[in-house]
């Protein structure tokens, strides 16, 4: 038995998260080409990411290599003055 067409279209488009931890956020979020993307202070500061070019990415969700089932993904961020916890 096949999938009817309403399935079909209820089910999300699916892509892989690249691995992008370590990085510059910048350089992540032009890496992620159009998908959505969200910064997050890693720390729970509540920081807000203006300069994306000044954070490194310490981790996403979803993880890397993981499939993106929901935007927008969100990458886990520390300003590049302090390590990833």
């Amino acid at each position: 038995m096949s999938a009817s067409p309403s399935d079909t279209a209820a089910r999300p488009v699916t892509a892989v998260m690249p691995d992008v931890t370590g990085g510059n956020a910048l350089r992540a979020q032009e890496q992620m080409d159009g998908t959505q993307v969200r910064f997050e202070d890693v720390r729970g500061k509540d920081r807000e990411v203006v300069d994306p070019q000044a954070w490194r990415v310490c981790g996403s969700r979803p993880g890397a290599n993981q499939q993106i089932t929901s935007y927008p993904v969100v990458l886990l961020v520390a300003p590049t003055t302090e390590s990833c916890p």
